[in-house]
């Protein structure tokens, strides 16, 4: 591992914490691969500003308050895996209650938040209140809050232009899945649009992409069946997720097998793929 030469553990800002202190905390976030999250920062204590990237073979963070020098990029050589080992890290702990930013406003002050849950069958479950959704001013993104028991635990944010980067991104907890639905059957699907377009069917379960989270076995004890239903593309990890549930205790994991992704199909077809129900076309 080479450690970042950006990052002079002797230049560190108003915290006291040693560069390999610092190293050691933000591997120990655990942040899947592909995948942003905004965080409270441990090294100034400001809520919400330090931003981690898991970006391919990188590990890329930067506190946005302006008292704060933590940043860097750092060059990963090993596994998280091994990380892990070697600096002998558990989860960083964080409130169960994530502040919802003021900038996080309603989806009708803006045209294209709305359309993107028209055209992803999000509008619904959106105004019959099954989902909240805010619009993220700063960030141009649609955001759909993780909620458990009524209380707000983190939120993803799906960017509306090409231009913002990533297009997906995590704010606060990611150990408490987003969930969309009161249904006794759930579907894990890859994102929160797919999840919201379920759910007058299923209970539909965002994985934020294509791998298992094992801290999520608590969140589907109480489901009857699970399906599992990737992208065609993904049909392979969905065999992999369901082996995986099944050697982890659960007997009732059903893979189903996509044409397209769930977001673009209406209740009926929905229906007709989970419960061979027959639809009026």
């Amino acid at each position: 591992m080479r450690y970042n030469k950006n990052l002079n553990p002797n230049n560190m800002g108003d915290y006291s914490m040693t560069y390999e202190e610092q190293l050691r905390i933000i591997y120990s976030y655990m942040i899947p691969p592909d995948v942003t999250m905004r965080l409270d920062c441990p090294f100034c204590n400001h809520k919400n500003t330090l931003s981690v990237t898991n970006d391919d073979n990188r590990m890329i963070w930067h506190c946005f308050h302006a008292s704060c020098t933590a940043r860097g990029t750092e060059k990963k050589r090993m596994s998280m895996a091994t990380i892990k080992k070697i600096f002998n890290t558990e989860p960083v702990t964080h409130e169960d209650k994530f502040i919802i930013p003021e900038h996080f406003k309603t989806v009708y002050s803006n045209e294209k938040a709305m359309k993107y849950l028209q055209n992803n069958n999000c509008w619904e479950s959106y105004v019959w209140r099954r989902v909240d959704i805010r619009y993220d001013v700063k960030q141009d993104r649609v955001v759909f809050l993780i909620k458990e028991f009524d209380n707000v635990r983190g939120a993803v944010g799906r960017a509306l232009s090409k231009e913002t980067y990533p297009k997906w991104f995590m704010y606060g907890n990611k150990n408490v899945p987003f969930k969309c639905g009161e249904s006794n059957d759930a579907v894990l699907v890859e994102d929160c649009a797919s999840a919201c377009a379920v759910s007058n069917v299923l209970t539909g379960v965002a994985l934020m992409g294509t791998s298992y989270n094992d801290s999520f076995d608590k969140h589907l004890k109480q489901y009857k069946k699970i399906f599992v239903a990737l992208d065609r593309d993904a049909t392979t990890k969905a065999f992999d997720i369901s082996n995986k549930l099944r050697y982890r205790g659960f007997d009732n994991v059903q893979v189903k097998m996509l044409e397209d992704d769930l977001k673009y199909y209406d209740t009926q077809q929905i229906e007709k793929i989970f419960y061979d129900r027959k639809t009026n076309n």
